[in-house]
């Protein structure tokens, strides 16, 4: 732009010649401009005196032939790109708003949207200002560039980004599902609301653009209230499971919940405690999955215990991986909630050894799929020979090495399929199953195995595994 700045400033009463296609700017646009810059507007080269030439990407014959004479002539030439950065700085985003909203000119509103100079935020503003009309975001060429202008500035993936992409219709479910920019799900809120083709198993999943806007985390809470105000009954089930919506909005879907969306709200992570007590009276189905996803804290069991729950209802407590709080208080409550904490990650070692001095070979089964354990139980169990326990410690991470390299060399099968999921397995057994159709399958979730497969890809594999 500094060499731009300094042309013009060096040649004033010059002309800028402009060489091939320009859509973003009319030449009206493009002459006064440059007037108020000092300079001249030409687009054809009839030998005159040149003091800029800006080159678009594509030349007619004669206009390429031009190009070469003034570059043999040493006339400095920028790219139209660069110039319409240069143009854009001058842009005062309030005046041109005021200017498109007072018109409602949308064919300068297309050529603005395709302007990449803008910053977002300023591109996020006039994108909301356009019209759709009554067509889908895809229906006609007017609104597909007005898509595609979108998604080419959002479309953000973490790894490879394939140009194709940004022409096909799921990105844009991609975009509403991933970014991290409130103001950019606004802007989606602004789009007719377009529909995802799925089969009717998908009938749970979002379907529209809608539904994924109100599933993202990062949603504003004014377009939360926006969304609420459709009443309608599949929004409403997605948003009750999104962490961002407030106690507020959290009663207002309560309200008017279905069985679905109560459901959806057992999982919100940032569920209110009087809605915790109020979806305990609801029915088993809704109360279990409550029961199952909800973090526990002392408070919140001891509504749980107050409710009168069935004992099948309460066991349910003991597969909620968020209970670190209250394990003391839940265990010892009644056997089967015992039987179900042994297999859970959130108790400790000196926890589960509790419960085995409590219950004995009673609880093996469970207590051998921890991963807490202490590996002397685990030598213990495996001692004791009993065939589901020994698959358990198969595939239990902190089983000790020499129990599983006994198992390993035995090549059971269905011994060898619970190794197979164990990254603790030495990388030597994991790569004699990878031989095997289903073993290798497996192997697909183990990290020792992915990491050797990745390290050999990149030239770099590394033995020290073995």
């Amino acid at each position: 732009m500094k060499k731009i700045e300094e042309i013009i400033k060096n040649n004033q009463g010059g002309t800028v010649l402009f060489l091939g296609r320009v859509t973003n700017f009319t030449t009206e646009e493009l002459t006064n401009f440059l007037e108020s810059q000092g300079m001249m507007y030409a687009d054809k080269y009839r030998g005159e005196e040149i003091a800029l030439t800006v080159l678009s990407t594509m030349l007619t014959p004669l206009e390429e032939e031009s190009s070469y004479t003034l570059y043999d002539a040493q006339v400095p030439e920028v790219r139209l790109a660069q110039f319409e950065a240069f143009y854009t700085t001058h842009i005062k985003p309030n005046t041109l708003m005021m200017s498109l909203k007072l018109s409602n000119d949308q064919e300068r509103l297309k050529r603005q949207l395709k302007n990449s100079a803008f910053s977002d935020e300023v591109y996020l503003k006039l994108f909301k200002m356009y019209d759709w009309g009554a067509d889908g975001v895809y229906d006609n060429d007017e609104n597909r560039d007005a898509t595609i202008s979108f998604v080419d500035r959002f479309y953000q993936p973490d790894g490879f980004r394939d140009p194709a992409m940004v022409y096909s219709p799921i990105t844009l479910s991609n975009i509403a599902r991933d970014t991290k920019n409130s103001a950019v799900l606004d802007a989606m809120l602004s789009m007719p609301n377009h529909e995802i083709k799925q089969s009717r198993k998908e009938d749970l999943r979002p379907k529209n653009l809608r539904e994924i806007v109100a599933l993202n985390p990062h949603i504003a809470h004014e377009n939360i209230r926006y969304l609420l105000s459709f009443n309608d009954d599949r929004i409403n089930s997605f948003l009750a499971c999104n962490d961002a919506i407030r106690v507020d909005a959290q009663a207002l879907i309560f309200q008017k919940a279905d069985e679905v969306t109560k459901l959806m709200l057992t999982q919100n992570n940032s569920l209110d405690d009087t809605l915790f007590k109020e979806l305990l009276k609801s029915d088993d189905e809704i109360v279990k999955s409550l029961l199952t996803f909800q973090k526990l804290t002392k408070s919140r069991v001891n509504s749980i215990l107050e409710a009168n729950l069935n004992e099948d209802v309460l066991e349910l407590m003991g597969e909620n991986q968020q209970i670190e709080e209250v394990v003391e208080v839940l265990m010892g409550l009644n056997s089967s909630l015992d039987y179900k904490l042994a297999s859970n990650k959130a108790l400790n070692s000196e926890q589960l050894t509790t419960l085995y001095e409590k219950y004995g070979d009673e609880f093996m089964v469970p207590l051998s799929s921890n991963p807490n354990l202490e590996p002397k139980l685990l030598e213990l169990f495996y001692a004791k020979g009993d065939e589901e326990v020994v698959l358990n410690i198969a595939s239990n991470p902190s089983t000790p090495q020499a129990i599983l390299d006994e198992l390993a060399e035995k090549n059971i099968h269905k011994f060898n399929r619970s190794l197979a999921l164990n990254f603790s397995t030495k990388l030597a057994y994991l790569e004699q199953f990878a031989l095997d159709s289903e073993l290798i399958m497996l192997m697909t979730k183990n990290s020792t195995y992915l990491e050797s497969v990745n390290s050999a890809q990149k030239g770099m594999r590394s033995d020290d595994k073995y």
